[in-house]
């Protein structure tokens, strides 16, 4: 087995690309905007320093997605040759789409449930100042320095009406704040689903702010995203029939505090707001499920479009569309299926979106064996998660960053003891046959050991 200082440094940088994630908006949107366009890869040198340090300690995984997701990128660099042609934005769709996969499967090999809890903690803790922000760039008008866009743009968040922008909080985009209230809810339910919550402690807090976050976040995707994880979690409760009485509480909590904030002026707006963004948009199922079904046949008629290589790899993304005509827009598709298929052409765009399906199903299948051992953890995560996993435009950086940090904290959540994941070298310490009681989550992540 790997001795602590094997797994000590990767969590260390584990940890830094967490707080990157956290505060990377920051920094494009208030402290350095002149770096904006640095600050979109500043996780990138981490993730290699994670994966260098792995290789070196023989930890990194031996899996075979991590197969697939090198020799797509390959081919993909490859197709790129026959497309437009640009490197720069090549080595950015490299980074969008791939270079942060594997850290899924890292998580899980140093990272054990209680690291997991304590970042769970994290993620609670920065939950009340993240919500107080919003607060604050809600109230403010689009124009306000509070709200200014990555490069300190003024005006460059996204309108929710006439006079309101959706809240980034610390993001640079309000798809950051969407994921981490998602997250944040995952954390706060697992408490009390997992019967280790005390009387005034952390999460009774958190669902009333996660409440009050959502009524001004302006955003449909972080009210989608916190249904997921409650999904979930009723998911959990028809399973393991004992987490009924436990899910009692914080649907009372949550209850309270909607009626309690209600009488609150800047509250009721945020309502008025969402009210007014779900009638606009159809309600729930033109709004966002037609939007999902949408996505998916847009991705078909994509294929026909299609040259046969693809337009070349990052050039349906943002910043692609930057690097090659000055001007941040959707050259492609604003859809992540379509523009899979159209970058990268009808074999290769599939095939990386069976790859995003796959790693869902995965992950899923880990968190369905974890319920059945009474951890709900990961299955809430994997709500958390899943919508952004397999359809979330990944050439956002935020999103990007949750999926691959919040997919390898449920499959580290998921393990069922430390011999899940055995160090990926031979070695005389290492055990030369099954570890008794092996789940079959340690099978799975690393096939022969």
């Amino acid at each position: 087995m790997e001795s602590p200082a094997d797994t000590r440094a990767i969590k260390g940088l584990i940890w830094l690309y967490f707080w990157l994630l956290i505060f990377e908006g920051a920094f494009r949107k208030w402290i350095v905007p002149s770096l904006s366009t640095p600050f979109l890869v500043v996780r990138d040198p981490v993730v290699v320093a994670i994966y260098v340090t792995a290789l070196a300690r023989g930890i990194f995984p031996r899996h075979a997605f991590v197969r697939w997701i090198v020799a797509l990128a390959a081919l993909d660099v490859a197709a790129a040759c026959f497309g437009i042609g640009n490197w720069k934005v090549t080595v950015f769709g490299v980074h969008a789409n791939f270079l942060h996969l594997p850290l899924i499967f890292i998580v899980p090999a140093v990272f054990s449930r209680a690291d997991v809890l304590k970042m769970g903690g994290a993620f609670l803790i920065l939950l009340f100042p993240m919500t107080a922000l919003a607060l604050e760039q809600f109230r403010a008008g689009p124009d306000a320095w509070i709200n200014v866009g990555a490069g300190g743009d003024v005006g460059g968040q996204l309108f929710a009406s006439a006079d309101k922008v959706r809240p980034s909080g610390l993001f640079s985009f309000v798809t950051g704040m969407a994921a981490f209230l998602a997250t944040s809810t995952a954390f706060a339910l697992e408490r009390f689903l997992g019967d280790r919550v005390a009387r005034w402690s952390l999460p009774f807090f958190a669902v009333p702010t996660l409440v009050f976050a959502l009524a001004v976040s302006a955003s449909r995707s972080a009210v989608a995203g916190t249904a997921i994880v409650l999904g979930a979690g009723l998911i959990a409760c028809l399973r393991q029939r004992r987490m009924f009485r436990q899910a009692l509480l914080p649907v009372a909590t949550a209850g309270v505090a909607y009626f309690g904030l209600s009488s609150i002026h800047v509250f009721h707006e945020g309502l008025r707001v969402h009210s007014e963004r779900f009638r606009g948009a159809g309600g729930l199922r033109e709004g966002i499920l037609e939007r999902l079904a949408g996505d998916l046949f847009a991705s078909i008629t994509a294929a026909h479009e299609a040259p046969w290589l693809g337009y070349g790899i990052g050039v349906g993304t943002n910043a692609g569309a930057g690097l090659l005509s000055g001007a941040r827009r959707f050259l492609l598709a604003e859809g992540e299926w379509p523009r899979l298929v159209l970058e990268s052409g009808v074999i290769l765009g599939f095939a990386f979106i069976i790859l995003r399906l796959a790693l869902c199903i995965f992950v899923a299948r880990a968190s369905w064996r974890a319920l059945g051992r009474g951890n709900a953890l990961p299955l809430l995560l994997l709500g958390a998660c899943a919508f952004d996993l397999t359809t979330g435009q990944l050439g956002q950086p935020a999103i990007l960053g949750f999926v691959a940090l919040v997919a390898g904290l449920a499959l580290a959540a998921a393990k069922e003891d430390e011999t899940d994941f055995p160090p990926a070298k031979n070695s005389a310490s290492a055990p030369t046959g099954k570890v008794r009681g092996r789940a079959p989550l340690a099978e799975a992540l690393h096939p022969g050991a």
